[in-house]
């Protein structure tokens, strides 16, 4: 017999580490809601957590637990799908994969690091209901987790920001490019994946592991017909944990990972020299000036915190994927703006 398509599909990008994955699986496993599926797919990803356990075994045994807690308390079991690129790819293809393999209707992504917060898919999916909304944006926290997964919200988010309503039609898109309405974030969002498609149709191969979230949403927000932002909490942000977090980089692996974001940027700069007639002059401006914040953030990045022996290498490689004439005239910008 045919499995019945879950309502929503909960998909979980897994890149670089497996530390946090069992407590980001639970936030998902204990939610309310009675009809969803959980895809997870790893990058490729080696790692293990401190007890030794790989991510496929981490999944396993939530699973079983998790379903074990459901029938507790009346809840249908959960569908958990692990899947595993042979090779590394970078986030845009992992969320490719995701989008491919979801079942349902709508989708929402969960960084491994991070959680849910209880309650957060009936209210996500409620308020789609309610509009028929192609995209429901929950709010957020940032902060940290005790050794015993209690959270501490942190003073300001600024992860998380977010409008408070109701947008239409083109101004989707102009209200976050623009205005900085709200984030490009892809988490602490349901999505309709029929939109999810409609991206990836516009997005090539591209190994990307940094801005693919300010990549995704540029499509997502071009053809979304509408959004709405409720009050309703439904994620928490581990702050201080990801690729980004200023932790100093010993490897050029490390190093062109950070490097991968100016892929974003010549995948838009691609797409708006294809499509002229559909993107206006003032959003043309803004995303210059996005590329150039991008672009400033990764030379910032490569002084703080690249170890010294391999600076120069760095920089070539940099100058490699942005580009050396707009890597020398940004340098030289910072310069005689410090």
């Amino acid at each position: 017999m045919k499995k019945k398509k879950p309502l929503i599909s909960v998909c979980i990008p897994l890149y670089e580490t497996e530390h946090f994955l069992a407590q980001c699986l639970y936030s998902v496993a204990v939610q309310d809601f009675d009809d969803f599926e959980v895809v997870i797919v790893s990058d490729a990803s080696r790692g293990r957590d401190e007890k030794g356990r790989s991510a496929k075994k981490i999944v396993r045994l939530v699973q079983k637990e998790g379903n074990r807690l459901r029938k507790k308390q009346g809840l249908s079991p959960v569908d958990f799908r692990f899947i595993e690129h042979s090779e590394n790819r970078g986030l845009i293809e992992v969320r490719r994969t995701l989008c491919f393999q979801a079942r349902a209707a709508y989708m929402t992504q969960l960084d491994s690091d991070d959680q849910m917060e209880e309650g957060a898919l009936s209210a996500l999916y409620n308020t789609a209901l309610l509009g028929d909304y192609d995209i429901v944006h929950g709010t957020s926290r940032a902060g940290t987790f005790l050794s015993d997964n209690s959270f501490v919200p942190a003073k300001e988010n600024r992860y998380g920001k977010i409008f408070y309503g109701e947008i239409y039609g083109r101004e989707v898109f102009r209200r976050w490019l623009i205005d900085g309405a709200f984030t490009a974030n892809t988490w602490g969002k349901l999505i309709k994946r029929e939109l999810w498609l409609q991206a990836f149709e516009n997005i090539p191969y591209t190994e990307c592991n940094m801005a693919d979230d300010v990549l995704l949403f540029f499509f997502l927000s071009q053809y979304a017909k509408s959004y709405r932002g409720i009050e309703a909490r439904v994620y928490r942000y581990r702050v201080n944990s990801g690729m980004s977090s200023g932790r100093k980089i010993d490897s050029l692996h490390k190093w062109k990972m950070i490097c991968t974001a100016a892929s974003v940027f010549t995948v838009i700069s691609q797409w708006c020299e294809a499509h002229k007639t559909e993107i206006q002059p003032d959003e043309l401006n803004y995303l210059r000036k996005m590329t150039s914040y991008y672009l400033g953030n990764n030379i910032n990045q490569m002084h703080e915190t690249v170890i010294p022996e391999l600076q120069p290498a760095a920089r070539e490689m940099l100058c490699e994927y942005w580009g050396e004439s707009f890597v020398e005239h940004m340098e030289t910008a910072m310069k005689n703006k410090a």
